[in-house]
């Protein structure tokens, strides 16, 4: 048992948090949390679902190198059915030393206690040829979770804009910047997508991402700097989110979207 000095307010270790305006429905905020550890994004899902007040939750659209989609497992079932998901005391320390310490079982955990809904994944990697059907879940009560892979960002725009989503989780693992992944692949050698793909891909403007912002309900950024070739690299993409989005810079006073009214 652990005794947290101020047990009403608790995130994850180096993990930060923003509240910001919503990009675009007025009279409504939403967070964003930055973390290197992805499994930390856990935390924030289940966060914010209690202030969901017993709606759907919403899907998680992420961008990330990796699928990271292991389902959980027999005992990690039983843990997570004996989680207090109302105690962010407990729910930080599970996503620290609980969940898979390679951040590689944390969205269907999620998905397991109905903290998401349907899930997309555009993502560089799979582990085996067939890792790109989609799959299903049923979660502790009952529900269907959809669970959708995507190899282009076209797949991931065509699929969400034929859906009846509503509401969105919006993740991104820094990583997904890297081409050639050379921690994944063990060459230790990386490439990148060039900063002009990335501003038009992530631009506000761009179709997928405008439908993203009228539905967000969150926004997670893991940094994971040793899957983005070092520590520098993986602040220069975050700093890059940071200037596409934000003005002045993420976690600075007074910090909005460019495109908002400042506080």
């Amino acid at each position: 048992m652990i005794n947290f000095r101020n047990p009403h307010h608790i995130e994850p270790p180096g993990a930060l948090r923003e509240i910001l305006s919503h990009p675009v429905n007025e009279n409504e905020a939403i967070e964003l949390a930055v973390f290197q550890e992805h499994r930390y994004a856990f935390f924030y899902w289940n966060k914010w679902m209690r202030k969901n007040n017993g709606a759907h939750p919403p899907c998680l659209v992420s961008l990330d190198w990796h699928q990271d989609l292991c389902y959980p497992e027999n005992v990690e079932k039983e843990w997570l059915d004996a989680l207090d998901l109302t105690s962010d005391a407990d729910v930080s320390v599970f996503s620290w030393a609980k969940l898979a310490g390679n951040n590689d079982g944390h969205i269907l955990c999620a998905a397991y206690l109905n903290l998401i809904g349907d899930i997309y994944v555009h993502c560089r990697q799979a582990p085996f040829p067939g890792a790109w059907k989609d799959e299903e879940l049923i979660d502790t009560y009952g529900n269907k979770h959809t669970i959708k892979k995507f190899k282009t960002y076209e797949g991931l725009q065509d699929e969400l804009f034929k859906s009846s989503e509503t509401s969105v989780f919006f993740d991104i693992d820094l990583d997904f910047f890297s081409l050639k992944n050379g921690l994944s692949d063990g060459s230790f050698e990386f490439t990148y997508l060039q900063e002009k793909e990335i501003r038009t891909m992530l631009n506000k403007d761009n179709t997928l991402i405008n439908w993203v912002f009228e539905r967000l309900k969150g926004f997670t950024i893991a940094t994971e700097p040793e899957h983005c070739g070092g520590l520098l690299k993986s602040n220069k993409f975050l700093g890059l989110i940071s200037d596409i989005y934000f003005q002045p810079e993420l976690f600075a006073p007074k910090c909005n979207w460019k495109w908002k009214p400042k506080y």
